[in-house]
């Protein structure tokens, strides 16, 4: 991917991540939407920059080979995989140090006006 390249994909939502919205510092990464593993071919393939979004490296690592919607059911069962095994999650759920909304996962890019 060209410098160029990159550089669109980064500013895309104003230089913040797709996903959770946080500004992007040096290290960031392109996002496949349609994972590679996926064998997308829509708008010009996979490596089409119609297929990538900029993402910090803790979203674009956990969200790993998922499409979209499979991030987004992986991001909601978090509260219940802390609940269940972390002593230390139960803890601070317990003296009101974490609150546990229940509010739907809804990504940065679905919520912005900003898309060059």
């Amino acid at each position: 991917m060209k410098k160029s390249e990159r550089e669109t994909v980064r500013l895309m939502f104003g230089g913040r991540c797709a996903y959770c919205g946080c500004e992007l510092g040096g290290r960031w990464h392109v996002d496949h939407i349609e994972p590679l593993l996926r064998g997308f071919s829509g708008r010009g393939g996979l490596d089409a920059i119609a297929n990538m979004y900029p993402a910090c490296s803790e979203c674009n690592l956990f969200k790993t080979t998922y499409s979209v919607e499979e991030f987004r059911r992986e991001l909601s069962k978090q509260v219940y995989r802390a609940r269940r095994y972390s002593r230390n999650f139960r803890m601070s759920e317990k003296y009101g140090l974490v609150k546990v909304t229940g509010a739907d996962v809804v990504f940065y890019f679905e919520k912005s006006e900003v898309k060059s």
